[in-house]
C-alpha cells in the first residue's frame, strides 16, 4: 500500500476524494475544503438522501454515487461526514477496499465502534487521519510552538457554545441527543493530553446535554481542567485554554477561539496538506484512527465517570 500511494502521488494525478454525506457540515466543510485543495479532487457524493447527494454534488461537478460500494469504486480516499455511528459501520468496509480514509471525530458513539475502525485500518494498511481540525489552527499552532521545551503544571480549558440549541446548523440529531461530550469533547481533550501528556486518571461531573466537567491527571503530574457545552444560551462559542508551566502560562492569542471567524482556509487547506502528504509517505497520521482511538477511551472514561456520579 505504501509504494502504490507514493506511485499515486508522484504520478501527478490528484487523489481522487469521494464524500460520505450530504448535510450542514459536508456542505460546509468537507466538500469546499476537497474541492479546493491542490492535491485532490471531489470525484463522487453518496448520502442516505439521494437528492441531498445530487445537490451537492452538483455545485462541484462531480458524480453521485447510487450506493456506498459505488462511491468506493470511484475513489482513492473517503471523507466522511455521517453521524459516528454510520461511520464506525462504513469507514471498516472502505479501509477494507483499500481506501484511505478521512474521519470525523468521534469514531465511534462506542469503544467497540471506534476500535473496530482502527482494527480495520491496520488490517489494511491505509492512511487514516482525524478531523482534529484545531490542531491545524494558527492559534492553537502557536502556543504549542510557543511551550515547547517547557514543563507543564496544568491547563484549563473551556469550549461553550450553542451549537446544540434549535436554530444553529450544528443542531442535528445525534448531537442534541448525545451532548458536548461526543461533540466537541475529542477536540479538547485531544488538546489537553498532547499539552500535559498521556492522561493516568480521569475524573468527570455533570450532564452532556447541559455541562460536563472534567478533571484530568497526566504522567507529567500535571494536572488539566476542562468545561464543555453545547447548549448554553448566548455564548460566544470560544475554545478557550491556558496552559500553566514551570516557564509561565500560555493561551490562545487574546484569549480568542481556535474556532474563531478566519478564512475558512485557514484549517481547510493545512488538513488537505496534511492528508495527502501521508498518503505520499504511505504512513498513517499521527491523528489517524489510533489517536482515534486514544481520544475515544477518554470519552468513555469521562462518560462511566459521570455515570457513577449520576
Amino acid at each position: 500500500m505504501g509504494e502504490e500511494a507514493w506511485r499515486l502521488w508522484h504520478s501527478g494525478r490528484m487523489i481522487r476524494m469521494g464524500l460520505v454525506g450530504a448535510g450542514p457540515w459536508a456542505s460546509m466543510f468537507h466538500a469546499p475544503m476537497i474541492a479546493n485543495s491542490p492535491d485532490a479532487s471531489l470525484s463522487a457524493v453518496w448520502a442516505r438522501r439521494p437528492q441531498a447527494a445530487a445537490d451537492l454534488a452538483g455545485e462541484y461537478d462531480a458524480s453521485v454515487a447510487a450506493t456506498f460500494d459505488d462511491l468506493l469504486g470511484s475513489c482513492d480516499a473517503v471523507a466522511f461526514a455521517v453521524p459516528p455511528d454510520i461511520q464506525s459501520e462504513l469507514a471498516p468496509r472502505a479501509a477494507a477496499a483499500g481506501k484511505h480514509l478521512l474521519l470525523e471525530k468521534p469514531l465511534a458513539f462506542t469503544l467497540e465502534g471506534a476500535e473496530r475502525i482502527a482494527t480495520a485500518v491496520a488490517d489494511a494498511g491505509v492512511v487514516s487521519m482525524l478531523m482534529i481540525r484545531n490542531r491545524f489552527d494558527p492559534a492553537v499552532i502557536s502556543l504549542f510552538n510557543r511551550a515547547m521545551g517547557t514543563r507543564p503544571r496544568g491547563a484549563v480549558a473551556s469550549f461553550i457554545t450553542g451549537a446544540a440549541l434549535p436554530g444553529s446548523p450544528f443542531a442535528t440529531p445525534w448531537r442534541v441527543e448525545r451532548g458536548a461530550l461526543m461533540d466537541i469533547g475529542p477536540h479538547v481533550m485531544d488538546l489537553i493530553e498532547a499539552l500535559l501528556g498521556p492522561v493516568t486518571d480521569l475524573k468527570a461531573a455533570g450532564d452532556s446535554l447541559r455541562w460536563v466537567a472534567i478533571t484530568t491527571v497526566h504522567e507529567s503530574g500535571a494536572v488539566g481542567q476542562v468545561s464543555l457545552s453545547i447548549t448554553t444560551p448566548g455564548a460566544d462559542n470560544s475554545l478557550r485554554l491556558a496552559l500553566v508551566t514551570e516557564s509561565g502560562t500560555f493561551s490562545l492569542d487574546d484569549g480568542q477561539s481556535a474556532d474563531r471567524p478566519d478564512p475558512i482556509d485557514a484549517v481547510q487547506q493545512p488538513i488537505m496538506a496534511e492528508f495527502a502528504a501521508s498518503i505520499a509517505t504511505g504512513r498513517d497520521n499521527p491523528l489517524g484512527a489510533q489517536r482515534g482511538l486514544e481520544i475515544q477511551r477518554l470519552l468513555a472514561a469521562a462518560e462511566e465517570s459521570m455515570q457513577r456520579r449520576g
